[in-house]
């Protein structure tokens, strides 16, 4: 064996031990970035609660306000994504960097009971998950004896759900849900979206102990495909949205209106 082929060989080595160690450093950055990115950049869901004219008033006894909550229309609460275990190389240099225990594994999702049950807000409040004769809703207790605003929010991510007919195809919106209007689609790229905003039926709850003025409520839920998945022409939102003011009590009918976005235009076939 030559000088020169020694000089190669040696030359090999040092390249072989130096790319490995920098490769798994790189992988390892890259699955991480990919496992523990920001919920904006997966299928994600805010959903805001605001009940006004309560503020200010007096009544007796526990009061109780139920609104709709996200479900598919069948009334399914949405599936979070599963907690990932990492891969040989992000367990490596998890190793190496010593990472706590909680982060050895990929980001834990909270299901709908984590989100909306049990939540305290300001006011007073408490929320539960009610199994009221609409179905499902999400509830506002109190025991207070003068009354303040709601306003709850909740940010949440779904396995996935499909903005293009997400009423359809089992994506969360704002349910109870009944008497949907046409739901007629146009052509979008590859695929399809709704002709116009649809709408349909819902209900809110206001208990029997109140007094006073019209209840305003604001209740939206807007959902976001994830951008990594979809090419910049499929990315978007829908919205569903209450906007409803009422004096009665128990069950009251609310309209909800489903609105489309997309933040690129898509190329027509």
């Amino acid at each position: 064996m030559t000088k020169k082929d020694r000089y190669f060989i040696a030359l090999f080595l040092i390249l072989l031990v130096g790319i490995i160690p920098v490769s798994i450093f790189l992988h390892s950055g890259y699955m991480d970035s990919i496992d523990w990115r920001d919920r904006g950049q997966r299928y994600n869901c805010i959903y805001d609660v605001n009940v006004g004219g309560l503020s200010g008033r007096d009544v007796l006894g526990p009061t109780v306000i139920m609104v709709p909550i996200p479900a598919t229309k069948e009334g399914k609460f949405f599936t979070p994504p599963a907690q990932k275990d990492p891969c040989f190389t992000q367990k490596l240099m998890h190793e190496i960097n010593n990472w706590p225990e909680q982060y050895r594994k990929g980001p834990y999702f909270e299901n709908a009971t984590e989100i909306f049950d049990n939540k305290t807000t300001p006011g007073g409040w408490t929320t539960f998950i009610a199994e009221s004769e609409k179905g499902y809703m999400l509830g506002f207790r109190t025991n207070e004896s003068r009354l303040q605003d709601i306003s709850f929010s909740a940010n949440f991510v779904a396995d996935y759900f499909d903005i293009f007919d997400p009423i359809s195809n089992g994506s969360p919106i704002l349910f109870p849900v009944e008497n949907i209007s046409n739901l007629s689609v146009i052509p979008y790229g590859e695929y399809t979206r709704y002709a116009s905003n649809p709408t349909y039926g819902s209900y809110v709850y206001v208990s029997e102990c109140r007094q006073g003025a019209p209840i305003y409520f604001h209740i939206r839920l807007e959902a976001n495909n994830d951008p990594g998945e979809w090419p910049k022409e499929y990315r978007g939102q829908y919205l569903n949205e209450i906007k409803e003011t009422t004096s009665g009590t128990g069950f009251l009918k609310a309209k909800v209106t489903l609105g489309q976005e997309f933040y690129f235009m898509a190329i027509p076939k």
